[in-house]
Order: C-alpha cells, then structure tokens, then sequence
C-alpha cells in the first residue's frame, strides 16, 4: 500500500492499444520525419514509440540544461552512432495560426515549423522521443531533433497505436515555457 500523502488527483485517461505497427525506414532518411510519415500512413493520433532502433549517420538532439536559452542545450555528433529510442506520440496544435515558432527554436536548416518543438504543425503528428546514441568516444542521450540522419538500409521502428485518448501537444501566443503543454482528451 502506499503512503497517503503520495495519492492526488491527476489528469488521467484510459486508452487501448489498437495495433502495433512495424516499419523500416531507410539509409539517409531523417528519423523524426520518417516517425512522423509512419503515424500519418497510418493515421496515429496517439500512441507509443516503442523503440526506434539502428545506426545514425548523425544525431541531432537537445537536452535539458538550466542557464541556456530556452533551458535548452542542442548537440549533433557526426560519424556513424548506434541509438535506441522510445517516446509518445499525439497530435500538434496551434490555435492562434497567426502564431510562428520562435527563432530560438530553429536551431539549423533542419527544422520546419514547431519541430523542435515535436511537430511541424497544427494537427500534424506530434512525437516527444527520447533517444540515446553512442559513438566509440561519447554517449549522450536527449530529444531527438530533425536532421538525424540514418546510416543503414535497416533501421525499425515500432509503434503501438492507441485508441480512446488523444494526447495534443499546444503551442499558444504565449510562447514557450508557459505556453506550450500537454492535454489529455477523451477520444
């Protein structure tokens, strides 16, 4: 049993899996997007990135890091890394279309839209992955960006489509950080 003082009313709602969807992206395709393709081949409005696993040509990421804009910190390792990823996966929402990504969040020619955000738009897929790649000299882990590259012809995904929720990533006129949430809504 656990303590008491642990138990609160949270945001909470029951979904099923559906099907669980195997895909294989290819050399030189860039891994969110090819995320995103696959939940809008197969029309996932929420569900699970159960893994992405293979080798990158290149991995772009940002991790946590207090005192940098944004408390965001990106980095790329070139050369060839070997990555195991998992995350959710929802829907983007921008209810103000008169609202634009801040520049702060287009770090390279690599992102369109609200990407580094997750999603390139409103009611495109949303995906918030986290993703660990290791090379022979580092390993570092963070939220995979746009502009990671797949460096083999073999590459999976899985992802478990999830029916009776939907989760809607927001971006709002009030910009990041307030301004940027997630909702849980009954499907």
């Amino acid at each position: 049993m656990l303590p008491k003082e642990w138990s609160k009313k949270r945001p909470m709602l029951k979904g099923k899996i559906e099907e669980v969807i195997y895909a294989q992206l290819g050399l030189g395709d860039d891994l969110l997007r090819g995320i995103w393709d696959v939940c809008a081949q197969n029309d996932v409005k929420t569900g699970l990135l159960l893994d992405a696993t293979g080798c990158m040509r290149n991995l772009r990421l940002h991790a946590i890091a207090p005192g940098a804009p944004f408390g965001i910190n990106f980095a790329e390792i070139p050369g060839y890394v070997e990555v195991s990823a998992h995350g959710i996966i929802g829907i983007g929402s921008v209810p103000d279309k008169s609202v634009k990504p801040p520049p702060e969040i287009l770090r390279s020619s690599h992102e369109t839209g609200f990407g580094g955000a997750g999603f390139v738009g409103d009611g495109a897929p949303y995906c918030h992955v986290h993703i660990t790649g290791s090379n022979s000299k580092e390993t570092i882990c963070g939220h995979l960006l746009e502009g990671s590259i797949i460096g083999t012809q073999y590459f999976q995904i899985v992802i478990a489509k999830v029916s009776g929720v939907v989760l809607k990533a927001t971006w709002d006129k009030r910009g990041y950080p307030e301004g940027y949430y997630h909702e849980l809504l009954p499907a």
